[in-house]
């Protein structure tokens, strides 16, 4: 089969939490894709209550699907409020934040990004 099926039970959620790029609380997370694809990198992110991801910036677009919760995503404009079914459409090189943050929710998301996008921590 020319398939790659990656079973849930089999995938290894990492707690990230140590993380330079997260702050304010936990934050665990699994990829999807694993190296299965030329071109993607897909995971799955859950924020605990308050964490989220700091000031950075990616080299190529990055999508965020709000799979759970109530979370907060921002850029040097704003910030907004986003919930299940939410699509955050981050182009290249913006400064942004996303994660559970102040909402006192916790909040899960579908990463999608460029398999050789880099990411750049910034400081706030």
């Amino acid at each position: 089969m020319n398939l790659h099926i990656l079973q849930s039970a089999k995938q290894n959620t990492i707690e990230r939490t140590d993380n330079n790029i997260f702050e304010g609380g936990s934050v665990w997370g699994a990829s999807l894709t694993e190296n299965h694809t030329e071109n993607n990198n897909v995971g799955l992110v859950h924020f605990a209550p308050g964490a989220r991801a700091g000031w950075h910036t990616h080299s190529h677009d990055q999508i965020l699907y709000i799979v759970s919760g109530i979370g907060k995503v921002g850029d040097r404009t704003g910030e907004q409020i986003v919930s299940v079914g939410d699509t955050i459409v981050v182009p290249a090189n913006i400064e942004h934040w996303h994660g559970a943050h102040d909402t006192g929710a916790p909040m899960s998301h579908l990463s999608i990004t460029s398999r050789d996008s880099e990411t750049t921590v910034l400081d706030n």
